[in-house]
């Protein structure tokens, strides 16, 4: 990091996000806590740690051994595509008002 230039994100935080990101790739693939760690490097108990945090939050589960997303992170993406069909709509209201 360059002198006066800050860095907010929390590392725990990000840290978990790489682990989403794992498990979404490829097609939800579950992973053992073992396969986690030798991708991303973060130890087996934070990564135990970590997955037992989002699995707090309905967010990954354990099934024989290996851990998955759940459907709970549909809530994402679908909140996501509301959006846009709401953006779609105000660009195509304007696009009939201005043509």
């Amino acid at each position: 990091m360059s002198k006066g230039k800050k860095d907010y994100t929390i590392q725990a935080v990000d840290q978990c996000f790489d682990i989403l990101l794992l498990l979404c790739e490829p097609e939800f693939m579950p992973h053992s806590v073992q396969e986690i760690d030798i991708a991303l490097g973060l130890g087996t108990n934070k990564t135990y740690r970590m997955l037992k945090t989002m699995e707090r939050k309905n967010i990954v589960r354990k099934r024989d051994g290996r851990w998955g997303v759940t459907p709970e992170i549909v809530k994402i993406s679908e909140g996501f595509r509301r959006h846009l069909a709401r953006k779609r709509a105000e660009l195509t209201k304007l696009e009939l008002e201005f043509s």
